[in-house]
């Protein structure tokens, strides 16, 4: 049962009046012009541009697809409006994106909660271009030259080659055009925030056949953090990004891409750690020089072949990830006799291999009575990590620092296949298994040169786990009309096992088992006043169980273990409008209840001379706001002689929620605005934009550090110019 609505607060009800009556406006605008919609630039109706997702692995509408997905396309991306994996989750209903060891998405809460820790994988898959990105820190710093980004909400068992108990996000890459284009892009604004960005789409060949885009970025992004104990102000992040992609068609018939992709991240803001009330002051208080230096980069190649029957593809794939991390260990300038100056650092190496090959009908979707479509895969994954986390003393040398160690090898292979069938003229019923085998491999050790042995006795130790699963998926879509369907599924999927870079208190390896995840849902999509809106909605029902969590063995050390189970139930509304020829509105809700049903462990307590226990059973899930809404509105006006103006605001609510299971600590509820207008001639573009106008106060990061709370400030108000120019 959902919870009762009548226990809002005042500023929820201030809430749902404005999104009330923004509904209200736009649909009254929708039904007036209904009755004599004026005409497009076209000569036709005014109707909402389609769509084209490929969140299951195929192309088809967004309105036609019978799953829970968000989607921003080319032109929401820029550093006004999507610009970070942070912005996108902020569109989408029940999404949270969350940085801690790396960039990583919550969705309906579920995500993962170990994330603390060396090699960590994500409950939520992210996929750049449909090639699996392993890790928190291989995630992008930036969403840099997309033309769509796909959120892609619950359990999927099917579609993807590799595991997502909470869902996907796909990143889809701007790809080469037939025509020569250059583009330049500069931006500039408070502290000396800015963008330099230039690319550039050529044919390689006189017929067209083979095309070429090349891209790069430049961006300093400041804190908005003033560090009171050395007077540096606003320490930046620099980043570098750059693709270059190439496509083509052999005599075969064959189409070829192949994409090459980097980001080097210099980031010297990680002096933003602060307890929380220097924190919502944008200060901190930090003596040791911080520093995180992160540098990613991937190649594809992908082989499109139709055969008679079916088509083909192959995707092969190479990513690595390198980090160095070193900040300061104690978060103040001011140690005490209980808490001297400390130091903590990671360092961490990832190569990914993964090979995927996919086989289809050559009817991706189904019409006819009796028809069917399908599509199966093959995919293999190798990894390679060795990496270290250390802690010690502020002036033991790097050399000479307590540190624990990982080295880990792991393989994984998955087959998986579904299909579609057209039972009748209306109804049609899908299903799909996924198989998976996982291996992983791993040499543990903690060592501690200084002797001061910050991470327990030092020790060494090897460990091997294995793990399979079956993943099964059964639905049905029933399509009332050519606008309206609807949909129900049920799906299963799992988080494989693995080895932590932790020993338990026996002295033996961390490891721990895989979790898995039921999710049932049912939806709803229409469009209606003549194609001119369009609305979706989602129940759904997640039970998450044998969740890897971190769980302490003494009062300092922790470990990681299939500690609890949660469960995760709502709603999700989306809602999409061409009010006019120049206004055009978007619109999500999310409604999330979520809790830990069992969560509880005991460790002994040296301290407390006894046994601790600790229950967290009946607390939310972290990063899991019971409500969640976006509202924007896009305007355009094209002018005489080619010129246009435009504008756009967002408002992105998020309902107050907490970082961890045990929920000491609640985020206040956040309200953003953000606002942008526009002028565009001769290919020239000029866009004066402000991000949260509104100064709101409010953490990106947040944990316990002992008995403190200790968190980073997310930036404050705003501004800034953008150039661009196409030619």
């Amino acid at each position: 049962m959902l919870r009762d609505f009548s226990g809002f607060s005042l500023s929820r009800t201030r809430l749902r009046r404005l999104l009330g009556s923004a509904a209200s406006i736009a649909l009254s605008a929708s039904l007036a012009q209904a009755q004599d919609a004026p005409a497009a630039s076209g000569g036709g109706v005014i109707v909402l541009d389609p769509i084209i997702v490929t969140a299951r692995r195929v192309e088809e509408e967004l309105g036609e697809a019978p799953v829970a997905v968000s989607v921003q396309t080319e032109e929401d991306f820029s550093f006004e409006k999507v610009d970070e994996p942070a912005d996108l989750a902020n569109r989408a209903p029940n999404v949270i994106a969350f940085d801690s060891n790396g960039q990583s998405f919550v969705i309906r809460g579920v995500g993962s909660q170990s994330i603390q820790g060396l090699n960590s994988e994500v409950g939520v898959g992210i996929f750049l271009d449909g090639v699996y990105v392993g890790r928190p820190d291989s995630a992008p710093e930036f969403l840099f030259d997309l033309e769509r980004a796909e959120i892609v909400r619950g359990t999927q068992s099917s579609i993807y080659g590799r595991n997502t108990i909470g869902g996907a996000v796909n990143l889809i890459s701007r790809r080469p055009g037939e025509e020569p284009l250059t583009e330049l892009e500069f931006t500039y604004g408070t502290d000396g925030l800015g963008r330099a960005k230039v690319a550039f789409d050529r044919p390689l060949t006189d017929d067209g056949r083979w095309l070429s885009r090349t891209a790069l970025a430049f961006t300093r992004a400041p804190d908005g953090i003033d560090n009171i104990a050395t007077g540096e102000d606003d320490r930046v992040l620099e980043a570098l990004n750059g693709r270059f992609t190439v496509t083509g068609e052999l005599d075969s018939g064959a189409e070829i891409t192949f994409s090459l992709d980097l980001e080097s991240v210099d980031d010297k803001s990680l002096g933003g750690f602060a307890t929380l009330d220097l924190a919502f002051d944008k200060k901190s208080d930090l003596d040791f020089p911080g520093r995180r230096q992160d540098d990613r980069a991937g190649a594809f190649l992908r082989i499109d072949q139709d055969f008679s029957g079916f088509w083909f593809q192959s995707t092969t794939s190479i990513r690595g990830t390198d980090q160095d991390l070193f900040l300061d260990g104690d978060f103040t300038s001011t140690p005490t006799a209980t808490l001297p100056a400390l130091q903590q650092g990671r360092e961490q190496e990832l190569r990914q291999f993964s090979q995927e090959f996919r086989i289809g009908s050559f009817n991706r979707t189904v019409e006819e009575v009796g028809e069917i479509s399908w599509n199966a895969g093959l995919f293999l994954l190798a990894e390679r990590f060795d990496g270290f986390e250390s802690f010690d003393l502020a002036f033991v040398p790097s050399d000479l620092v307590s540190r624990n160690n990982l080295e880990n090898d792991s393989t994984a292979a998955s087959l998986y296949g579904n299909a579609t069938w057209q039972a009748t003229e209306n109804l049609s019923v899908f299903g799909g298994l996924r198989y998976t085998y996982e291996e992983s491999d791993a040499d543990v050790e903690v060592s501690s040169p200084s002797g001061t042995d910050f991470f327990g006795t030092p020790m060494a130790g090897s460990e091997k786990v294995t793990s399979d699963n079956l993943s099964p998926e059964i639905g049905l879509t029933y399509r009332f009309d050519d606008e309206t369907l609807a949909f129900a599924r049920v799906t299963s999927g799992f988080k494989s096992g693995g080895i932590a870079q932790f020993f338990n208190a026996d002295g033996s390896v961390n490891t721990f088992d895989d979790e898995t995840a039921w999710t049932y849902e049912i939806g709803f999509k229409t469009e209606f006043l003549g194609g001119r809106a369009a609305i979706d909605v989602t129940a759904f029902y997640t039970d998450w169980s044998d969740l890897q969590a971190n769980v302490f063995i003494s009062d300092i050390q922790r470990v990681t273990a299939n500690a609890a189970s949660a469960e995760s139930k709502g709603i999700e509304i989306g809602l999409d409008s061409q009010l006019s020829e120049e206004l055009r509105l978007r619109a999500a809700y999310g409604f999330l209840d979520t809790e830990f049903t069992d969560f509880e462990f005991t460790f002994f307590s040296f301290g407390a001379g006894t046994n601790i226990t600790q229950d967290f059973s009946g607390n939310p899930l972290p990063l899991a706001p019971e409500h969640t809404a976006t509202l924007t509105l896009d305007w355009e006006r094209e002018l005489r002689n080619g010129r246009i103006i435009g504008a756009s605001g967002t408002y992105t609510y998020r309902d107050r929620y907490t970082f961890d299971p045990e929920g000491a600590y609640r985020q206040p509820e956040t309200h953003i605005l953000d606002a942008s207008v526009s002028y565009e001639q001769d290919g020239w573009t000029a866009t004066l934009w402000g991000n949260n106008l509104t100064d709101e106060d409010y953490l990106t990061n947040y944990f316990r550090f002992g008995t403190t709370d200790v968190g980073i400030a997310a930036r404050g108000r705003t501004f800034g110019v953008t150039v661009s120019r196409e030619f």
